[in-house]
């Protein structure tokens, strides 16, 4: 398998396909070449910073940071967002993302439209970027909320919900982490963006369920 940015990913199979869960949130799909990422929600610090809240651009700065590093160390021939690129309205926060995007160019950018995304197709276009309802690709279906399913799917790839799991430890101790959640038609992604809220999910017991942690993913 192709040497991951993190070595502390997670190797599973998913329909037939090797797919290599990271720590932060993204999926290698080393068959096809493609990164996944959900949820990026790039511009959000600036939207609050607009409405008085005072929230530095540290938070896109970091998602794009761990973006680049992926990049760099897989090398995709595509990467494949999906849905919640940017979180409103095109603010300058834009402008580094453009700036990722031109850097690595050579890379296929798909974006698979979100309920926050607005960019004007301008921006898309000059900065390669592909926007699409739905995408079906070998044994998976591709959109951005778990509600869109339809019997014509293939396994049904998603995000949307930004899923968290609840841990309970030692002494009472309580955490809530970012996961993965698979069952039988179904991978909700966690959300990729370093400033993105969580919902806790309840896991029927047969999904598969991976927490992240930054540093490592567990199966829980």
């Amino acid at each position: 398998m192709t040497p991951v940015a993190n070595g502390n990913g997670l190797a599973i199979d998913v329909v037939g396909e090797a797919l290599h869960l990271l720590p932060d949130g993204a999926v290698w799909w080393s068959s096809a070449q493609t990164l996944w990422l959900s949820d990026l929600h790039l511009g959000k610090a600036a939207h609050f910073r607009k409405h008085g809240v005072p929230i530095g651009s540290e938070p896109t700065l970091a998602t794009l940071h761990r973006l680049r590093e992926h990049l760099k160390a897989l090398q995709p021939a595509r990467v494949l967002l999906l849905g919640d690129l940017f979180h409103s309205d095109i603010n300058r926060e834009w402008e580094p993302f453009a700036g990722l995007c031109e850097e690595f160019q050579e890379v296929e950018w798909v974006l698979v439209q979100g309920n926050h995304d607005m960019i004007p197709e301008v921006l898309l276009q000059e900065s390669g970027i592909q926007q699409i309802g739905r995408l079906d690709e070998g044994p998976f279906t591709f959109t951005h909320d778990p509600a869109d399913m339809e019997v014509d799917f293939g396994y049904h790839v998603c995000g949307h919900v930004h899923p968290g799991i609840r841990m309970a430890g030692a002494g009472r101790q309580r955490l809530r982490l970012r996961c993965f959640c698979f069952s039988g038609k179904q991978a909700i992604m966690p959300a990729f963006g370093a400033f993105t809220g969580m919902h806790a999910i309840t896991p029927a017991m047969s999904d598969r369920v991976y927490a992240i942690t930054g540093e490592a993913v567990i199966e829980v």
